[in-house]
């Protein structure tokens, strides 16, 4: 019978034991690993903000290089008319300001692409402007960059006019163009082919 409790008493000792270092052992553990993990993922956060904004800068810089290059070459060909024009059409002068902007978000899904059934990735999608006005083209979608390039988009195939071209805009940046000559100016992102608007001179 003694035997019988004392290997009783053994088994209990041997588990309260066992509990005890388990519980040291997890929390000590856990909390050490918890720990490490934060300090990754906060190591990883500042990498990826990193990588964001050096790859929106290579972007940019790559973009404007390359339009640059475009608009050099197609400029040669088309500066002969647009100089007859522009020299007939200039004699209302008007002074309004008018904006476009982006929409929220519109860099992530074609939602708002007006043949989606959106209401356009642009606000206002046609903008009536006259001679003169000041137009303002900003980036107000804070989750994305954008640009507003003149001209048309067939699929992903750009065709700028060089027109207007605001480069790519970082969320909160703008571009002023104040047009001289009366006509329709399609526009496009150069990043996103699904955003297009118009511009309507009188």
């Amino acid at each position: 019978m003694r035997l019988l409790f004392a290997v009783l008493a053994l088994v209990l000792i041997c588990s309260a034991t066992t509990t005890v270092y388990f519980t040291y052992y997890t929390a000590t553990f856990y909390t050490t690993d918890v720990f490490q993990l934060e300090n990754k993922v906060a190591s990883l956060e500042s990498e990826i903000s990193s990588l964001k904004s050096s790859t929106a800068s290579d972007l940019k810089n790559a973009y404007d290089d390359g339009y640059s290059a475009g608009i050099a070459e197609q400029s040669s060909s088309s500066n002969t008319s647009s100089s007859k024009i522009s020299s007939s059409n200039t004699d209302a002068v008007s002074t309004i300001t008018r904006t476009i902007g982006t929409v929220e978000k519109s860099g992530y899904s074609t939602d708002c692409a007006v043949p989606m059934g959106g209401d356009g990735c642009y606000t206002p999608v046609n903008l009536s402007a006259n001679v003169g006005d000041k137009i303002i083209m900003a980036n107000t979608d804070s989750t994305g960059i954008h640009s507003f390039t003149s001209g048309t988009v067939d699929g992903f195939a750009p065709s700028p006019d060089g027109t207007f071209d605001t480069g790519i805009l970082m969320s909160g940046d703008s571009f002023e163009w104040t047009p001289t000559v009366s006509g329709e100016y399609p526009y496009y992102c150069m990043l996103h082919a699904w955003q297009v608007g118009t511009i309507t001179v009188n």
